[in-house]
Formats: C-alpha cells, sequence, structure tokens
C-alpha cells in the first residue's frame, strides 16, 4: 500500500535525488584526494580479485561444475566492491553515474570528465601495483603452481576477446554494477548496502562480463607471471611462456582495456544513470519565463529561519517569495494566487505532512502542474525511516538539508524554461 510506513529502504525517486548530490560531491572533490581514493578503489577491486582467483583454483580439476566455480568467484569477488562502497573510495566504474548529475546541469563536462579520467588513472595505479605486489609474494606458487596457472589462464582468455564481444560484455557488466552501487543509495545502514551489492556483482562475475578496473588487476597479474614467474613455477605446471601467446601488453590495452572501457561506460552512464535521470529526474513539468515578470515561489517550511534564509536567497535572483508555515497554510496559499513553483518540506507540524500537501496538489486540477521541490533533513533525522515507499510520491527534485544555495538555485532552474 502507498500509505505503509517502511524503515527498510529509500524509495527509488529519493535514490536518484542521492545520487545526484553525491555526483556533485564526487566531482568537487580536491584532484589529490581523488587520486588517492581511486587508488584506494583499484587496490580494493585488485583484492576483490585476488580472493576470486584463489577460490576458483583447483577446483575443476575437483570435479566442480562450472556453474558453481563461476558463482563461487563471482561471491568473493564481492569483496572488492563492498571494500569501495563502505570504506570509501572512487570507483570509474561507479562513477560512470555522475552522468546524472551532469544531465542535471549540477555537474558540467568538464567535472565529469576530470573525475572520469583522474579515477580511472588512478584505479589503474592501484591495480598494477597491488599485482607488482602480489608478484612478488609468490603467491603464483600455490598448490603446486596452480594459483599461477589459474592467473595466466584468466589473463589469456581476457586477452582473447574479439573487439565487439569485449565492448557487449563490458556493457553487461557495467550496467550489473552500477545497478549494485545505485542499490546502495535505497540504503540505511552497512549490511542494506553489502546486501545491494552482493547478487548483482556475482552475477557479473559468473556470467563473465568484463570490468575494466577489475581487468586492471587480473591481466596485469597474468603478465608478471608469464614475464617474471621462476623456472620451477614452469616446471611445476609443464606449460612454457609461449603457451599464452595472447596474453601480451599490447592485447591487453586494445583488446581488452579499450572496448571494455567503452562499454563500461555505454553500460552503467547509459543504461542506468540516463535510464534513472530520465525517469525521476528529468523535468516533466515547466515554468514559462515571461521577460519582466517575476517568477512566484513558495516556501513552506515551519523553520521560519529557514523561511528566511531561502526568502534571502531567492529574491536576491529576483523571485517573488511568499511562505507558509504549515500544509494547511500552504494550500490556502496557493488557492488564494497559484504559485510558479512551490519548495515544500517533508516534516512539518506533523510527520510527511509535506507529502501530504504534495499529493494534495497532483489532486487538484489547479495545482497539479505546478513543480513541487522537497526540501528537507529526512536522510539524517530520526524520522529517516518514516519515507513511504511509494514509487508515485509526487515530487519534481529533492534537495537536502543543510541548504546549498547554488544547488538550491540549479534545481529550480531546471525548470524554467
Amino acid at each position: 500500500m502507498a500509505n505503509e510506513i517502511q524503515i527498510d529502504a529509500f524509495p527509488p525517486a529519493k535514490m536518484a535525488s542521492r545520487m545526484e548530490g553525491v555526483g556533485v560531491k564526487k566531482a568537487g572533490l580536491n584532484i589529490w584526494t581523488m587520486f588517492a581514493l581511486a587508488m584506494l578503489a583499484g587496490a580494493f577491486i585488485g583484492t576483490g580479485a585476488i580472493l576470486c582467483t584463489v577460490v576458483t583454483t583447483g577446483l575443476g580439476a575437483a570435479g566442480v561444475g562450472y556453474g558453481v566455480i563461476k558463482l563461487l568467484g563471482g561471491l568473493a569477488f564481492c569483496l572488492g566492491l563492498i571494500a569501495v562502497v563502505v570504506a570509501g573510495a572512487e570507483l570509474f566504474t561507479g562513477n560512470n553515474l555522475i552522468i546524472m548529475a551532469f544531465a542535471s546541469g549540477k555537474v558540467n563536462l568538464s567535472g565529469l570528465l576530470r573525475n572520469w579520467v583522474t579515477v580511472y588513472v588512478g584505479n589503474f595505479v592501484g591495480s598494477i601495483l597491488t599485482a607488482f605486489v602480489m608478484l612478488l609474494t609468490k603467491q603464483y606458487m600455490s598448490s603446486g603452481g596452480a594459483l599461477g596457472a589459474n592467473a595466466l589462464k584468466i589473463a589469456n582468455a581476457k586477452c582473447s576477446l574479439g573487439f565487439i564481444q569485449a565492448i557487449a560484455l563490458g556493457i553487461m557488466c557495467n550496467a550489473l554494477v552500477c545497478l549494485a552501487v545505485w542499490l546502495c543509495f535505497s540504503a540505511r545502514s552497512t549490511t542494506d548496502k553489502i546486501m545491494a551489492i552482493i547478487f548483482p556483482i556475482t552475477a557479473f562475475v559468473a556470467a563473465g562480463f568484463e570490468h575494466s578496473v577489475a581487468n586492471m588487476y587480473f591481466i596485469p597479474m597474468g603478465l608478471f607471471v608469464k614475464g617474471f614467474a621462476v623456472p620451477s613455477f614452469w616446471e611445476a605446471i609443464g606449460k612454457t611462456a609461449a603457451d599464452y601467446g595472447n596474453l601480451t601488453w599490447g592485447a591487453f590495452f586494445l583488446a581488452n582495456l579499450l572496448p571494455v572501457t567503452i562499454g563500461n561506460i555505454i553500460g552503467g552512464a547509459g543504461f542506468v544513470g540516463l535510464a534513472y535521470w530520465f525517469i525521476y529526474l528529468r523535468p516533466q513539468k515547466v515554468v514559462a519565463v515571461k521577460p519582466g515578470v517575476e517568477l512566484k515561489l513558495l516556501v513552506v517550511d515551519d523553520d521560519p529561519d529557514f523561511v528566511d534564509l531561502t526568502s534571502v536567497i531567492l529574491t536576491k535572483e529576483g523571485y517573488k517569495v511568499s511562505s507558509a508555515a504549515n500544509g494547511h497554510e500552504a494550500l490556502q496559499a496557493m488557492r488564494a494566487e497559484r504559485p510558479d513553483l512551490v519548495l515544500l518540506d517533508v516534516m512539518m507540524t506533523t510527520p510527511l505532512e509535506g507529502v501530504s500537501v504534495a499529493r494534495k496538489m497532483v489532486g487538484d486540477p489547479d495545482l497539479k502542474s505546478v513543480p513541487i521541490i522537497m526540501i528537507s533533513s529526512i536522510d539524517s533525522s530520526q524520522h529517516a525511516d518514516l519515507l513511504p515507499d511509494d514509487l508515485h510520491i509526487p515530487t519534481d527534485a529533492w534537495i537536502s538539508k543543510p541548504l546549498d544555495p547554488d544547488d538550491l538555485l540549479r534545481t529550480i532552474r531546471r525548470f524554467l524554461v
């Protein structure tokens, strides 16, 4: 039921707003902080790849079926994204979702590309350093060299893909990775985030899809073993470096990393980021701006200090601002003089009073076309579990408190034509 109270997840419309806000913050990070966090993400994903390689070593020889091997490898690899999300790091594939903030005009093209390029390079450095350290550990000699042979097999297979095939595998991979990140924005706890990550990430690994950052570990690890393994390793596995002819640095960059990265961007930014932006964030109501005519904005909030601050910001921009302290006053004011846009607090004199007002506006023929921007601290308040799990909460945008004036003005401008 739409009016039931849920305590376990934010609804998708609010998830979209949260993702948009995080995109703005990610794009604005100091470049060295961004790079350091990206190196950590590369190392975290590399650690997931290490565990995946170890867990899947020897299973085929023991008679374990293909599907079970893939499933166990996928579950092990989840460690990487769990560490990225919970510990905090910058991962290129997940950051494809910054496209949502870009599409809303809250991040410009230079900010988007600055993040993607910096994070991609940082991920590469972190991943390849992890692979180099693993070479020094000589763990490839484990289980009579079976671990190193598995690393070689994985890397060689990845360098043997066709260009279009690699793009397609990259698309499917990052659609699932970004789906996992997207699901995390419904979460209210670390446990929620971990559970949201497990199934999409297990699915992409088990299905054999291609992840650019994971491959920054998997393939260099194979190349390092091929190039620097001790002679006793080759004797133990009964093969030579020549048996892995497809495994070269050129194939790594041109046959795998390039097409997989292209596919990852299409799958993550296009199939998830832009899709959810279109569904939840694109302006569906617009306000015509007429020369010489002030736009009428109504601010509805029971905090007089917030109303005063917001009114000052908006008045300086040339808007005509009126206010109401509760839902009843707001509806009266709107019926007396229809506003062009409403800024509506969620929690006022009664819980979810703003949601109730929004629903009444949508049901009123004279008010249903007025854009509604929800403004609330509900993310972090003790009332965070009260937001209804309703796919059709009648709001056109969300802004969180404490208020960012630039974010407020950018959001309002999205509805102006």
